[in-house]
């Protein structure tokens, strides 16, 4: 009978571990990853750790973040390569929104101050239109185009023939509904599920406005349940639902008005929970990547015994490998032979195609982001999103851009304000419009102690294979350097000097690049000076008054891709210009001074100006920049020192130096030039330090009322500058602290506080 007993209970541990491999082999396994903003990026580590021990993954669903790195693990990227991709820069800049201020800036438009833009209509009500998105969209739409166009035709735009079966969720606000998304453009369909309301632009997929699938499902474990019917489900929890609301916080109370409180759990038969702990950071920052990842892989190691007990089956290595090359060898590569542009007439359409420099021929995705990027930065669109659909007949791409146009109509308000007395106020109204050719109308105005400014422009732009533009400028504007002084740290004296100038300047150019140009120019110009030659004057004292007719041909070319229009810290910017000045100097003396005769000559001249700023390297937080202006001019001396001072070019590296008289940075030839080294102390916060040395090739001297101007020796006598200053870049302009030393009588030392732009209109004499 033991025999026997043996005999059967052996046979039993037989049947059991021949069994066992069957059920096993059967098991299906879900991973679910929830969304959580910047903090999902921990579902990169769970990856990690799961992959390493061999646990298989058989189906994902994800939501917001989770629904990228699940997609991007669904068309075959291995953990290491999603972690290689999400930290690099390029995805902390458009996941973040951390596009530098001006990026989006076209090479025809001038740097301005203001500090918002508000487009609107003019329709039977007035119309504002408030911006839909805190960050910018542009750059997130076209890199998950890039990511995921290829994989979606390659599973035929079937999410289950992709090498991990996805599902990703949406929610549809028209309907209060959650939406599966299992199908069509991959792209799209992780665009639609990570974009947060009111911080990123929705979409519309199958004419249904999306948001974020956490608004109403942050943990989809019931979709994996009736889409995939698994065995067990994995799932990684990022974040949980918010706090209660509180009276004061208006960002808790919107958060909770707008997400469902999500379940997050699974029952323990069915499957385990990997919870992420990262403390308290916000979904939204994207600065501690690398501890997120970090922070999912210790959270699923701490949870790697449960997962294997429940999981008996174990992932191949070398299949999944196969797998993942086989389905990338079926990825057609991204080119395309047609354009289809929807949203606009069919004019519009015909210009933004030319603008493409499309000519219905083969072009991959490089051959155009570079003009994409420069349709961008145009005021007139709004909103481009665009996608690549496989067409299998002819085994290519076609290229569909939907477009957005702004309104008609953009005011834009800012200014400066500041420690002395260079505040201003600014306002600019512009009418823009796109047909078969582009161009706007607009007037903008400068109003301050120091600065006024009133200035008309018109531009049409012209598309093709070389596009060329034409504008007409009209400007008035005046300098008052009397009343520059500062009212709270320094009290200099100047002498009464006034600058005012007007013209009218036509300009025809070539926009080589979203960065560059190329104009000629022709403009007429009447320059008036009115100035003591001394500080010895009294009320009842009449002023000299030296004044300018020119004609000013010129040729000028500028490449401009720094960061930002004020206080930046990448980029570059070149700019030379040569200009002709041929026309008449008026002189008439005032009541001080000794002569009587109004004095009249001709001038002809030339000037030739180099500007060189470059941001050439970046150490972690560090940035070092250098700056040069070379300029060069056959410019005669006038009649008295003081109005050739006026009227010769200054090297104003700082922005508080154009807003002061600084006759020891000014010459009609000079080199200046200088370092900067910005120290990044935090997001959106730096310390600068800037250095400079102004070199004229001859000082003008001879100073004295009517005392005839002299030039000095070669090459002699510097000036220097230096500036250390914090400044903090808020949403609407930079607030700046700055401690400046310059060359001049009296205190060189000068605190000045600066929040907003020290722009001005240009000038015919820059």
């Amino acid at each position: 009978m033991k025999t026997a007993s043996n005999y059967i209970n052996g046979l039993v541990i037989l049947l059991i571990f021949m069994i066992v491999p069957f059920i096993s082999q059967g098991q299906q396994v879900a991973l679910v990853l929830s969304g959580g903003g910047a903090k999902g990026l921990s579902h990169v580590g769970v990856l990690k750790a799961l992959e390493e021990n061999q646990i298989p993954i058989d189906y994902i669903v994800g939501n917001s973040m989770g629904a990228l790195v699940g997609a991007l693990y669904a068309i075959g990227y291995t953990p290491e390569e999603i972690e290689l991709f999400v930290t690099s820069k390029a995805f902390r800049d458009w996941a973040s929104g951390n596009t530098d201020v001006d990026f989006y800036k076209s090479p025809l438009n001038f740097p301005e101050s203001s500090w918002v833009s508000i487009p609107f209509s003019l329709q039977i009500n007035f119309k504002s239109s408030l911006p839909s998105s805190f960050v910018s969209p542009h750059l997130m739409d076209f890199a998950v185009m890039n990511l995921f166009a290829s994989a979606s035709a390659a599973a035929k735009y079937n999410f289950d023939n992709l090498v991990v079966p996805f599902r990703c969720v949406a929610s549809d606000i028209d309907s209060t509904k959650l939406i599966v998304l299992k199908s069509g453009q991959l792209g799209s369909s992780v665009r639609a599920s990570t974009t947060f309301p009111f911080y990123i632009r929705p979409i519309r997929i199958d004419n249904r406005l999306l948001f974020d699938g956490g608004m109403y499902n942050n943990f989809p474990t019931d979709i994996a349940e009736s889409e995939f019917h698994p065995d067990i489900i994995i799932g990684s929890k990022a974040a949980g639902n918010y706090p209660p609301s509180e009276e004061s916080d208006i960002v808790s109370q919107v958060q909770n008005m707008l997400m469902r409180k999500a379940d997050f759990s699974i029952p323990d038969d069915k499957g385990v929970i990997i919870e992420s702990k990262m403390g308290k950071t916000g979904v939204l920052d994207f600065t501690r990547i690398q501890t997120y990842i970090d922070s999912g892989y210790s959270a699923s190691v701490a949870n790697m015994e449960k997962v294997k007990a429940m999981i008996s089956r174990r992932s191949d290595v070398d299949s999944l490998r196969c797998r993942r090359e086989r389905f990338q060898s079926i990825c057609p590569p991204l080119s395309f032979d047609s354009i289809i542009i929807t949203g606009v007439n069919s004019n519009q359409a015909n210009n933004i195609r030319s603008r493409l420099n499309f000519h219905n021929k083969y072009h991959t995705i490089n051959d155009i982001t570079n003009k994409y990027l420069s349709l961008l930065a145009d005021e007139k669109i709004s909103n481009i999103y665009p996608q690549l659909y496989y067409d299998s007949t002819k085994m290519d791409y076609n290229l569909l851009l939907d477009v957005t146009l702004t309104d008609k109509f953009l005011a834009q308000f800012g200014g400066n304000i500041s420690s002395s007395a260079s505040n201003e106020a600014y306002v600019s109204l512009k009418y823009m419009f796109l047909r078969s050719f582009g161009g706007q109308f607009g007037f903008n105005g400068y109003y301050g102690r120091f600065y006024s400014s009133v200035q008309l422009n018109s531009r049409i732009e012209i598309p093709g294979r070389m596009p060329y533009f034409v504008d007409l400028t009209g400007s008035l504007s005046r300098k008052d350097y009397f009343k520059s002084t500062n009212y709270f740290f320094e009290d200099p004296t100047p002498a009464f000097l006034i600058s005012d100038e007007s013209f009218i300047d036509l300009k025809i150019g070539h926009t080589i690049g979203k960065f560059d140009k190329v104009s000629v120019g022709l403009g007429f110009v009447n320059r008036n000076f009115n100035y003591y030659q001394s500080n010895s004057f009294t009320r009842n004292d009449t002023a000299d008054r030296t004044d300018f007719l020119f004609l000013i041909p010129g040729l000028n070319y500028e490449y401009n891709s720094l960061n930002r229009k004020q206080f930046a810290n990448k980029g570059i910017r070149l700019m030379i210009s040569a200009k002709y000045f041929t026309g008449s100097e008026t002189n008439t003396p005032g009541s001080v001074s000794t002569k009587s005769d109004t004095l009249n000559r001709d001038q002809q001249f030339f000037q030739v100006k180099i500007l060189y700023d470059n941001f050439f390297a970046h150490v972690a937080r560090l940035h070092f920049g250098v700056f040069m202006d070379v300029t060069a001019s056959t410019q005669p001396l006038l009649y008295n020192t003081t109005s050739t001072l006026l009227s010769s070019p200054a090297f104003v590296p700082l922005p508080e130096m154009q807003s002061m008289y600084l006759d020891r940075y000014r010459s009609f030839s000079y080199v200046g030039a200088g370092m900067k080294t910005i120290l990044d102390l935090f997001k959106n916060a730096d310390i600068r330090a800037e250095a400079y040395i102004f070199q004229p090739y001859q000082r003008v001297i001879g100073h004295g009322v009517d005392v005839e101007p002299t030039l000095g020796p070669i090459l002699s006598d510097p000036s220097f500058s230096f500036s250390a200053r914090i400044v903090y870049h808020t949403p609407i302009g930079p607030a700046s602290l700055s401690l400046n030393y310059f060359d001049r009588t009296g205190d060189k030392l000068a605190i000045m506080f600066n929040f907003g732009y020290l722009i001005f209109n240009r000038s015919m004499f820059d």
